[in-house]
């Protein structure tokens, strides 16, 4: 019997002293642990600004709508919506392509082509039609993941800007093969 009661006692003190230990072991963990980064505009669009500024872009920020940041990349002009509470961002490539409504064979061939090309890669791809000046007008759209866990963004974002370049010497390549096709059923 005094061996059972050596044994409880050596059973509950081995218990308690693990409980406080472990207590006092996550108390410290919690208080080494780095807090986690904001997110969101208020992080990601001075550090989407320094990326653009370190690949000579030239950001602006659009003085109507403060989500919006401009600039050109190899000639060609870019938006970036940076949304709020969010570590992803929005890029667009707009008004890269224009034809008259009246030449509805082109019409035609650009809407397939902007199918097929949304089908084979990570670039959306959409037309607007302004009846106004009774043009239409493609745009190019991605959505990326962006924060400061990716490694070397500047490289990271000017691939996704190059994919958009991809996108729309596919879009071209891919309008001349079916006006080709067309041709050749004539």
């Amino acid at each position: 019997m005094d061996l059972f009661l050596v044994m409880v006692g050596f059973i509950t003190g081995f218990a308690t002293y693990m409980f406080f230990f472990a207590k006092k072991n996550s108390e410290e963990d919690d208080s080494i642990s780095s807090p986690e980064p904001p997110v969101g505009q208020k992080y990601i669009k001075p550090l989407l600004i320094n990326t653009l500024n370190e690949m000579n872009c030239e950001p602006e920020v659009d003085e109507k709508d403060k989500n919006c940041i401009d600039f050109n990349y190899q000639g060609q002009h870019f938006i970036i919506n940076v949304e709020d509470n969010s570590d992803f961002i929005k890029v667009w490539y707009p008004f890269w392509y224009e034809i008259e409504l009246d030449d509805l064979d082109e019409v035609s061939r650009v809407s397939k082509a902007i199918n097929y090309t949304n089908q084979k890669g990570i670039i959306t791809m959409c037309y607007v039609i302004n009846n106004e000046t009774n043009r239409l007008y493609t745009h190019s759209q991605a959505t990326i993941p962006f924060n400061d866990y990716i490694p070397d963004l500047k490289h990271y974002l000017g691939q996704y800007l190059q994919w958009f370049f991809q996108a729309r010497k596919f879009f071209e390549d891919t309008k001349m093969d079916i006006m080709k096709n067309e041709l050749e059923k004539k």
